[in-house]
């Protein structure tokens, strides 16, 4: 909690938020790297919960739970089962996502990638660490971006954060959330810097979000969380990424992860049957 203070009184004030996805919303994702828009998604939240449970209780081949400490609670995510979560695929073929995704990224398309499912059970210390997530996908282009859906309510003491405007700053290494070291092969990058440790440095973004709200964001836009410090509710999130025109197939020297291409080749766009076009 102490840091969850600590963090949000460096966070920008009233940072704009958006009722659909407007042309201000797109030129505010464009200029932040990261939009709030409010109540676009307030009709999936039961069906989302609903498959969070589901994949809860019948996790998938990527499914990790993050070391703790001292407490039993636990940081647990899991992704790629969007196809036999029936609930995911609703959400992702009918729902809003795709064409929130579209709009904000000024793309004429709508490429589905994969899922991720993110849960911090209450008094989950763990914290999400900063990182960006390009680095981690064999994905070149500006067009990428994840959809941040929470089906419970987020204070701002829990709430995922972002560097305003770090989109533009090229890639850092990406880590292990495990171990916190840069992934084998990466040392052509920069090492991701210490935000945690100064946050008056840095431009942060951060929203309370209801359920129905989700915050969209630039898969090189910098975020990371503080851990659940509430004791008796969840964080439980289901973000979509989604890629527009300019995405491009990019081998990376170090692992990959999710570890699938598609059977893609450097410079390929990246819609194919693994990564359908959806809009």
């Amino acid at each position: 909690p102490h840091m969850a203070r600590r963090v949000a009184q460096y966070l920008v004030s009233s940072p704009p938020c958006f009722e659909g996805a407007t042309a201000a919303a797109a030129a505010a994702y464009q200029r932040d790297g990261a939009v709030c828009i409010r109540g676009a998604l307030r009709g999936w939240v039961d069906a989302v919960a609903s498959g969070i449970a589901r994949n809860l209780a019948s996790p998938g081949p990527h499914f990790e739970s993050l070391p703790l400490g001292a407490t039993s609670a636990r940081f647990v995510n899991d992704y790629c089962n969007w196809r036999r979560i029936p609930e995911y695929e609703s959400f992702v073929r009918e729902s809003p996502a795709k064409a929130l995704a579209r709009a904000v990224m000024a793309s004429e398309r709508s490429i589905f990638y994969h899922e991720h499912v993110l849960v911090k059970e209450p008094l989950a210390a763990s914290p999400t660490p900063w990182h960006h997530d390009q680095p981690y996908y064999p994905i070149d282009g500006d067009q990428l971006l994840s959809l941040w859906f929470p089906v419970d309510p987020v204070p701002l003491d829990a709430t995922l954060l972002f560097v305003r405007g770090s989109h533009r700053h090229g890639y850092y290494a990406p880590r292990k959330f495990e171990t916190q070291r840069n992934y084998d092969g990466s040392d052509e990058l920069p090492t991701m810097p210490a935000i945690a440790d100064a946050p008056h440095e840095h431009e942060l973004l951060g929203w309370q979000l209801q359920p129905g709200d989700c915050v969209l964001f630039s898969g090189k836009t910098l975020h990371g969380a503080v851990g659940n410090a509430s004791e008796s509710r969840s964080r439980r999130v289901l973000t979509t990424r989604w890629m527009g025109d300019d995405a491009r197939f990019a081998p990376r020297r170090w692992e990959i992860s999710p570890p699938y291409t598609g059977g893609l080749q450097a410079g390929d766009p990246m819609e194919c049957g693994l990564f359908p076009r959806l809009l």
